[in-house]
C-alpha cells in the first residue's frame, strides 16, 4: 500500500494504483488517483464556506448532462464521527454497468468532496478478485479515518 500524508490529508491507496495533486496545501487543493483502467478517486477541498449540498449537486447535474438515463440515489449518513451527504449513481457506458459517487462534509474550516468512478471491473489483490469499487470504497475510508494509530 502507498501511502499520502500531507496537508491535514492522510489516504492509503494500492500500490499500482497512480496519485496525482494538484495545488494541494492546507485550505484547497486536489488528488486523484486512478488505477489505468478508467477508474478514479478524487478528493476536492474547499476553503470554509463551501456548501457540500451545492457541490454534490453540482456533480450530479454535470453526470446527468453526459448520462440522461442514470439511476441516482441520496446518501446522508455519519461516517467516522462526520456527517456526509451526496449521491450514489449507477449508469451504462460502453454496454457496461458504471457506478459514481460523490460524498461531500463540511468540517467547520473547510469542506471536502470525494468523488469516485468505475466500471464493473475486477482486479487481484492478494490472489483475491475484488470489485474497484471496493477498492474506491477503502480509499474513502482510509481518508475518513484519517491516520489512527491500532495499538495490539
Amino acid at each position: 500500500m502507498k501511502e499520502y500524508d500531507k496537508n491535514n490529508v492522510y489516504i492509503c491507496y494500492p500500490d499500482n494504483w497512480e496519485m496525482n495533486e494538484s495545488r494541494m496545501n492546507r485550505i484547497d487543493g486536489t488528488i486523484q488517483i486512478t488505477n489505468g483502467d478508467g477508474a478514479f478517486w478524487i478528493l476536492k477541498k474547499y476553503p470554509a464556506g463551501q456548501n457540500p449540498d451545492e457541490i454534490a449537486d453540482e456533480a450530479v447535474e454535470a453526470m446527468r448532462s453526459e448520462y440522461q438515463d442514470m439511476e441516482v440515489e441520496r446518501v446522508d449518513e455519519i461516517m467516522y464521527e462526520k456527517y456526509v451527504t451526496g449521491f450514489e449513481m449507477t449508469f451504462f457506458y460502453l454496454d457496461l454497468m458504471n457506478e459514481a459517487r460523490i460524498l461531500t462534509f463540511d468540517t467547520g474550516l473547510l469542506t471536502y468532496a470525494i468523488f469516485w468512478q468505475t466500471g464493473n471491473q475486477l482486479i487481484i489483490h492478494a490472489d483475491q478478485e475484488i470489485s474497484t469499487d471496493q477498492v474506491l470504497n477503502a480509499i474513502t475510508v482510509s481518508f475518513l479515518r484519517g491516520k489512527k494509530i491500532i495499538a495490539n
